[in-house]
């Protein structure tokens, strides 16, 4: 694996773009538009934002005892999965159903995921990792950064879907017993919409 790491300056620098991304971000999604660029916001839409107020979701469950805590990459999968997965429900709060998955007082564990496009009543959002490449390790290996992209479902369960793909950027910290958790996620950028199954 020596040819996969990095030297420790470049994961510092992966790790402080992933970090001001998040800051940015408000715990891990970007407004990005169907452009792929930047998004702006004008003054309507920063004052509409300033009094939207935004609850606490649940406390976070246990962690799936499927998930093997000490594989970074099973971390990774199980994390994005609960992250991205939502319900209508969800509108207007954040949820912490991936915090199990996450370094105790992290931005990912105590904030936990701010929704912004929730389903329509009556739909579900589910999650789940297509493809995940580890792009940056550190020489210890005590954290990794992963580039993952994610495919999610939304609609009725049982009815038809509309599938989307993103791709996001996470960093997996060592932890003293061995379990990998995650650190920072950052943004999802559009990759392809894909229509109507």
């Amino acid at each position: 694996m020596s040819h996969l790491r990095l030297p420790l300056l470049a994961v510092v620098a992966v790790l402080a773009v992933l970090a001001g991304a998040l800051l940015l971000t408000g715990g891990g999604t970007a407004l990005v538009p169907p452009g792929g660029g930047p998004a702006v916001l004008d003054a309507d839409d920063r004052a509409a934002l300033e009094h939207a107020p935004v609850r606490r979701g649940s406390d976070a469950p246990a962690a799936d005892p499927g998930v093997t805590l000490t594989d970074p990459e099973a971390v990774v999968r199980a994390y994005l999965a609960a992250a991205r997965s939502v319900t209508a429900a969800d509108a207007g709060a954040t949820h912490l159903r991936a915090a199990p998955y996450a370094v105790p007082g992290s931005p990912p564990a105590t904030v936990g995921v701010l929704v912004l496009d929730a389903p329509r009543p009556g739909e579900v959002r589910t999650a789940s990792v297509r493809a995940l490449d580890l792009v940056a390790a550190d020489r210890g290996d005590r954290r990794r950064g992963y580039r993952a992209d994610v495919e999610t479902r939304t609609g009725p369960p049982g009815g038809p879907v509309v599938t989307a793909a993103t791709t996001a950027s996470v960093v997996v910290a060592r932890q003293p017993d061995g379990r990998w958790l995650v650190a920072v996620d950052g943004p999802e950028t559009p990759d392809l919409v894909a229509g109507e199954d």
